[in-house]
């Protein structure tokens, strides 16, 4: 759940700063981005009203996970099709796996506020989904996508130009939706390095009713002073905290398409083989549920 921050417990915080504590220390303490706590320390709270802040990033490794409580959400599309779209998570409490990251992602959609998401995790872990799902809980309109307050940068149009593009419509309101805006930049470590500069001046100044959400199969490679103005949160992908969540994801999407529980032997068999070097991947784990799959009848008609 959120917290709040008196003003007069920003005073004490304001006297551990001049006594030589860092502002960057002191943000990840409280949980917040340390360009709020920053501008807090140096202006004070308007009106003496609370800060609001919200719990620390989830760590690297949070200990055994809660049984899975996501479900399915409605398919996307109707027919026949690739499962991985037609189930794609559409809320936060759709998505299958990362029980801390939605808790964290539901308490900061409560009490919104403008700030950059940093995404980690193996590929096929949630985390493009996760940004839409969270993109939908702000009230984006997801169907409308520019227009409904939702934009999406591939890794490969990270250029400079592209990203001061994106910085200038960040100032711009949606015509459809609630008035926020979510940009999702997918493998944010594949960016030019001139566009990862451009971003670290403009996450210092971020437009109201914005989130920003860069992605990463490979945070370490994105330098830390880029990583130091993000909320981190990373994505499980260990196999063995994710077989059983695998397998309940599975199980609903087998049941939603045959209308019968699968094969305890089917499902085991897919989260085996979508298991490559002890990670696992959902997105690999639909797709190869798909071939398994028996086909459909098509309905008689009649005569």
């Amino acid at each position: 759940m959120s917290a709040t921050l008196s003003a007069e417990a920003l005073d004490l915080y304001r006297q551990r700063r001049a006594a030589g504590a860092s502002v960057k220390s002191l943000a990840e303490e409280l949980g917040i981005p340390w360009q709020r706590l920053d501008k807090a320390l140096r202006h004070g709270i308007a009106g003496r009203a609370a800060l609001v802040v919200e719990p620390p990033p989830v760590p690297e490794d949070t200990g055994p996970v809660e049984p899975e409580r996501a479900v399915l959400p409605e398919p996307a599309l109707q027919g026949p099709g690739l499962l991985i779209e037609k189930y794609r998570p559409t809320r936060l409490r759709t998505i299958f796996g990362q029980p801390q990251i939605v808790r964290r992602l539901q308490a900061f959609a409560r009490a919104p506020y403008p700030a950059a998401f940093l995404f980690t995790g193996e590929t096929g872990t949630g985390k493009t989904s996760a940004a839409l799902a969270l993109a939908a809980e702000l009230g984006c309109d997801l169907e409308q996508k520019d227009f409904g307050g939702v934009q999406m940068l591939a890794s490969g149009e990270q250029s400079a130009e592209a990203v001061r593009e994106c910085c200038a419509r960040m100032w711009l309101s949606p015509m459809c939706g609630s008035g926020w805006k979510v940009f999702i930049l997918n493998e944010a470590e594949r960016m030019h390095v001139q566009a990862e500069t451009i971003w670290l001046d403009r996450l210092e100044n971020i437009p109201p009713k914005t989130v920003v959400v860069f992605t990463s199969n490979h945070a370490a490679k994105l330098s830390p002073r880029f990583r130091d103005r993000c909320v981190h949160l990373p994505f499980q992908s260990g196999a063995k905290r994710l077989h059983e969540s695998a397998r309940t994801l599975l199980t609903k999407v087998w049941k939603a398409e045959t209308g019968k529980p699968p094969r305890s032997q089917i499902v085991e068999q897919v989260v085996t083989e979508a298991t490559v070097a002890g990670q696992l991947s959902f997105r690999r784990a639909v797709q190869l549920l798909q071939a398994h799959l028996p086909p459909k009848r098509e309905s008689r008609r009649k005569r």
